[in-house]
């Protein structure tokens, strides 16, 4: 009976099917047929064996005949994974969270291709053609990736052209923005970017994009004039054009416009504390310091207008922004800003306390009693926000010992806190 057993187990053995074998004895015909068989059952298997001979490429280049049209042909095959995802989501309005990451896993596949170079601009033609159609929806939530994709293929004039024909066939003002940075980055052609954007100066940001282009080109006095006239006609955000004019004016010791243009920031109601500081800084410079003062008394109006306009979240930046090194703050006196902390302490509890506990900490690092004395009201109101708003004396505790851990060398700054160790007994209360 084992004998029988053991008999059929060899029989067994011997008849086995080895594919290994029955590959091996394939001869180059029967092997291609076997292939474009599996290829017509699944054809997902053709980017599979684009990326064996992408592999062998690298590792015996010697093998690999067409190395361009490998990369090609991987390209495309990658581009369709990701379309039939961002086509559906152009359907529907977008998709899974999975789908769109698997979308984007194929898009960052093209880019590695791209980067590792050798795809020919016939390819990244077509695939330009092809996915603006599907960007052409703007629906899939996937543009932005797209977009990133598309910048980084073009490489030559020729590509950059094309692209710049694909975004014009559908114009919008995000597109031409895109074509304008194409024409004046890439492809340097700086008359036909100052023909599109004398076209569209509308915005704020339009300008300031024209008067950094002069910039660049070293053309100051257009970059001025272009600066003044937004500052007039430009909507909108403003930011840099006052930024620029303020600063140059400031560089070129030119009082008079430097104060025009800060006034005519605080007659717009906008960017007050940027320039209040630019022109604070100027006057300091100059050892000018009761028109410094006068910067700093505004500054602090400009403050009290946010807190009547409730616009206390930003008061609180600037409050915190005040103690970072190379501040406007030196000339301050002591209280100024405390004044604003002690009104926002209810609603900002934490932030004030990173506050105070700024100040007291600069206070004790300069070591002196004086300053000392200064550290222990700093960190006594620090003290009543845990206690009285926050209700939480064990962290009081715990980061006044860390302050004091930071300066236990030093006696005479222990003895002035001293009595900021001591917690009210509720039963004192009673």
């Amino acid at each position: 009976m084992s004998m029988r057993k053991d008999n059929s187990r060899k029989v067994e053995q011997t008849e086995r099917f080895s594919i290994d074998e029955e590959l091996h004895a394939l001869d180059k015909e029967e092997l291609f047929d076997l292939l474009q068989d599996i290829l017509e059952e699944k054809p997902e298997i053709f980017e599979l064996i684009l990326e064996w001979f992408k592999e062998k490429q690298n590792t015996a280049p010697e093998k690999v005949t067409q190395k361009t049209s490998i990369n090609d042909e991987l390209f495309m095959e990658y581009w369709n994974d990701a379309r039939e995802i961002i086509s559906d989501f152009n359907e529907y309005g977008g998709g899974s969270e999975e789908d769109e990451e698997e979308a984007c896993s194929h898009l960052d596949r093209i880019s590695d291709l791209i980067n590792e170079g050798n795809i020919s601009t016939a390819a990244k033609v077509k695939f330009l053609d092809d996915a603006f159609e599907e960007y052409n929806y703007e629906n899939s939530g996937l543009e932005d990736a797209m977009m990133d994709v598309f910048f980084e293929i073009c490489q030559t004039n020729e590509e950059w052209e094309y692209l710049v024909k694909k975004l014009d066939g559908h114009p919008s003002d995000w597109r031409k923005k895109l074509i304008m940075d194409i024409q004046k980055k890439y492809l340097h052609d700086d008359k036909a970017y100052l023909d599109e954007r004398m076209k569209k100066l509308h915005y704020g940001m339009d300008y300031w994009d024209l008067a950094a282009f002069y910039i660049e080109k070293g053309e100051t006095d257009k970059a001025l004039e272009t600066a003044e006239k937004g500052l007039l006609k430009g909507e909108g955000r403003l930011t840099e054009l006052f930024q620029f004019l303020a600063d140059h004016f400031a560089k070129k010791g030119d009082t008079a416009n430097l104060e025009r243009i800060v006034h005519t920031a605080l007659e717009k109601g906008d960017e007050e504390k940027p320039m209040l500081d630019i022109i604070f800084e100027y006057y300091r410079a100059q050892g000018n310091y009761e028109k410094a003062k006068g910067a700093l008394l505004k500054s602090f109006e400009y403050l009290r207008i946010c807190l009547d306009k409730n616009m206390k979240k930003n008061v609180v930046e600037i409050i915190l922004s005040s103690l970072s090194p190379g501040s406007n703050t030196g000339f301050v006196l002591e209280n100024d800003f405390d004044v604003f902390a002690d009104n926002l302490k209810e609603e900002y509890p934490e932030r004030i306390i990173q506050y105070y506990m700024q100040k007291a900490h600069g206070k004790t690092k300069g070591g002196s009693r004086k300053t000392y004395g200064t550290a222990a009201r700093y960190l006594a109101k620090v003290k009543d926000i845990y206690t009285d708003i926050l209700k939480d004396e064990s962290k009081w505790i715990q980061s006044f010992s860390a302050f004091k851990a930071e300066f236990k060398n030093r006696p005479t700054f222990l003895e002035a806190v001293k009595d900021l160790s001591k917690i009210q007994n509720p039963l004192d209360l009673i």
